[in-house]
């Protein structure tokens, strides 16, 4: 039933055409077994080329096992392999899954151009696609997060196809059971400390309970939306002419009155594709900054304004027009004498000939007088120095603050400390001391920030 099933997908959609290269991503799990049998099986009209690739991320001690068997699998069934290892030293000590995707997608692109191969298959089924959507519901909710995964989808210079979209686990489960196909299964794929593991093992079968055709209406919820996205972006592209765009030099420039007329809904969708098409090094913009654009768009006491999207990219605002592009010193410069922008990886040399600089952990000095560790999010970028005043307040917990003055009573610090003391800021936000105290708001973990350090050198 899964076999004629799955040769009506490949039927319907004409992934690739008769005979062509196919590179089919395969970890010896039963998804992709079953997919890489199923694609042995079909018919000659609808059979590709088939190069099976394989990441050993030496994570695990039965990498070596599940490696073995697959050089045996191929061997026997004269199927083209190509292997490759992510080293340990190359292991980060955080973000490891992250790491190992961006590491195991490098790889199927570089064998895409190596073998000239026009065509990606991944084994993503039905379960993967509800519990990916699921995990972004719980993240964010952000509309342009929701798409899911796609059946098929642009990758490096070719094409990623997903055609076991709709067909649920349990299905490959019974193939695999009734065809004696061999797989392994990842025992990490049990543990509960990982997100999507948790959704798997509990929220999905709950919602397989309640609707038995929730994988339906999950495939089918992903493939309207990226429909009416699609359809938003063709009225979006429109409309762009009436912000009398000029681009140069990575800047951009436009007219802000007519946008200010039209629903916010539209407004948004404009913002978020000139940060697609200009500026794709930065995020999509999220609904707290989309807010905060939207008020200085709309405010009439503030005629000028700035806004960070992140990355060091700034939105200004000049009376009825705006512009989009990179901060420089210079220009923070001529804003505020006083203030300096802190570059990333770089010291910042203060008046007071005091340093202080903002530095990845992989990138810190040798000398320096004390760190103290921060989280910083992409759009709270540019951080500035300035001299701090004693009314300054900063967190100092979830829910009080406490004025410099306070703060430096309490820390004994001398008089003419007080008094030549500079601080960091986001914006209007006092980050902390350098020397003596960070925010609550940015010494801890967050979800969506980046750790760094932040190092100063004492006179």
């Amino acid at each position: 039933m899964l076999e004629q099933a799955f040769q009506n997908e490949i039927r319907r959609h004409q992934f690739w055409p008769t005979g062509a290269k196919v590179i089919v991503a395969t970890s010896t799990g039963v998804d992709s077994m079953v997919l890489l049998t199923l694609l042995q099986r079909l018919p000659t009209a609808l059979k590709p080329q088939l190069i099976v690739a394989h990441v050993n991320h030496e994570l695990r001690t039965e990498s070596v096992a599940e490696e073995a068997y697959l050089r045996q699998f191929c061997l026997e069934n004269d199927l083209a392999l190509q292997v490759t290892h992510w080293p340990l030293q190359q292991h980060p000590q955080t973000g490891i899954e992250a790491a190992a995707r961006e590491f195991r997608y490098q790889f199927f692109e570089h064998l895409m151009t190596a073998e000239k191969v026009d065509y990606l298959v991944t084994a993503h089924h039905g379960d993967d696609q509800l519990e990916t959507l699921m995990m972004k519901f719980i993240r964010s909710g952000e509309l342009h997060e929701m798409r899911g995964i796609q059946s098929q989808r642009p990758f490096a210079d070719g094409t990623l196809i997903r055609p076991l979209l709709p067909f649920a686990k349990q299905d490959l489960r019974d193939f695999a059971l009734a065809n004696n196909i061999t797989s392994f299964e990842d025992q990490t794929n049990y543990e509960t400390t990982v997100l999507r593991n948790r959704v798997r093992h509990t929220l999905v079968p709950f919602l397989k309970q309640e609707n038995g055709q929730i994988l339906q209406n999950a495939n089918r919820f992903s493939q309207q939306l990226t429909a009416l996205l699609g359809q938003q972006a063709q009225l979006t592209t429109t409309l762009l002419p009436l912000l009398d765009l000029k681009v140069t030099d990575k800047v951009i420039n436009g007219q802000l009155k007519a946008i200010k007329t039209l629903p916010t809904a539209q407004q948004t969708a404009i913002w978020q594709l000139i940060i697609k098409q200009h500026f794709p090094q930065i995020s999509p913009l999220k609904e707290t900054q989309l807010q905060q654009l939207k008020q200085l768009i709309q405010s009439t006491v503030k005629p000028q304004g700035q806004l960070a999207l992140g990355q060091r990219i700034l939105f200004t605002k000049i009376y009825d027009r705006f512009q989009i592009g990179e901060t420089t010193i210079g220009e923070i410069a001529a804003k505020d004498e006083k203030s300096r922008t802190l570059m990333l990886n770089k010291w910042c040399v203060l008046p007071n000939d005091e340093q202080i600089g903002i530095f990845e952990i992989n990138h810190l000095p040798r000398k320096l007088s004390g760190q103290q560790l921060i989280w910083l999010a992409d759009e709270q970028w540019p951080i500035v120095a300035k001299p701090c005043q004693l009314t300054d307040t900063i967190m100092i917990d979830k829910t009080h603050h406490k004025t410099l003055k306070r703060l430096f009573i309490d820390l004994k610090v001398p008089h003419e400390r007080r008094q030549n003391s500079w601080g960091i800021w986001s914006q209007e936000t006092l980050i902390g001391h350098p020397e003596f105290r960070i925010s609550a708001l940015f010494n801890h973990e967050q979800t969506g920030k980046i750790r760094y350090v932040l190092c100063y050198i004492s006179e």
